[in-house]
């Protein structure tokens, strides 16, 4: 049971979704290229995650102490060489997607995640880019497998930006932690309510964005409309409700569960948005 919860498997799951997203996104072209690109993100999410346990075990003491490493129900090497393992399965199972760039994106992300874990967790904002990249290209592995590119980068976007206000979250969620074993993230200098107001930026940018996919008719007038309900009327309460409750940690790991499933609703909503504008 172990091996399977340090997998962090609802996480890992819900990759293969993005995946499956960015290749059928506004495309009905099918290719089992994709299944190869799902179990491949699977495996080295799961194997990131499990790295980034390894190196976090003295931190996590502090902040998770029920996980799987803390609460000593698996050995250190042993979760140290299951993550390498798993990476190493992930990078040859992409080779099965017959696309370089799917094989490129398969390593690449696996030493970005690797060194995230052992580096750049505790660097200044590089470690909150590294995890945004990370949710963003998830479905863009699904759309290069299914020559569906160009759709999977708008959702890849809206990733990048919804995964950079949560690591934002958690930063202050995290800053006990974080600020006992060193790390310098962007809660640690500013503090929790100068984060969630930096936040603001990226929020700001989503909330654009819809009105530009608008502009372009790229999202139909009711996808629109649930978007801005949704969406981006959600981020403003959250960042709202956490500038006013800014010196309680619960409150932001209360924000940070509700905006996972506030980021499943988004691709809901555009999921639907395909078929709109059917008669």
């Amino acid at each position: 049971m172990s091996f399977l919860k340090i997998l962090r498997p609802y996480n890992c799951f819900f990759v293969v979704i993005c995946v499956f997203f960015g290749a059928f996104y506004k495309n009905s072209l099918f290719n089992y290229s994709v299944l190869y690109a799902a179990i491949s993100a699977f495996l080295i999410t799961g194997a990131g995650y499990i790295m980034n346990d390894f190196f976090d075990l003295t931190i996590d003491i502090i902040n998770k102490p029920n996980r799987v490493l803390p609460s000593g129900k698996m050995n250190p090497k042993t979760a140290y060489i299951y993550s390498v393992s798993l990476f190493l399965t992930g990078i040859i199972i992409s080779f099965l997607t017959k696309n370089v760039y799917c094989v490129f994106i398969a390593i690449f992300n696996s030493l970005a995640l690797f060194y995230y874990a052992k580096f750049y967790k505790m660097r200044f904002l590089s470690g909150n880019l590294i995890v945004s990249y990370a949710a963003a290209s998830t479905f863009i592995f699904g759309g290069l497998c299914n020559n569906n590119f160009k759709n999977s980068l708008f959702i890849a976007i809206f990733a990048f930006l919804y995964t950079l206000i949560r690591e934002f979250i958690k930063d202050a969620e995290d800053i006990e932690g974080d600020s006992k074993s060193g790390a310098h993230t962007l809660a640690i200098h500013f503090g929790r309510k100068k984060t969630v107001l930096v936040s603001i930026i990226p929020s700001l940018v989503i909330v654009l964005f819809i009105f530009y996919l608008f502009h372009l008719r790229f999202l139909y007038p009711n996808t629109f409309i649930f978007m801005n309900l949704f969406v981006s009327l959600p981020l403003i309460i959250f960042i709202i409700y956490l500038i006013n409750h800014s010196n309680d940690k619960g409150k932001f790991l209360k924000i940070s569960s509700l905006m996972k499933v506030d980021m499943l609703i988004l691709l809901i909503i555009l999921w639907m948005g395909n078929y709109e504008n059917i008669q």
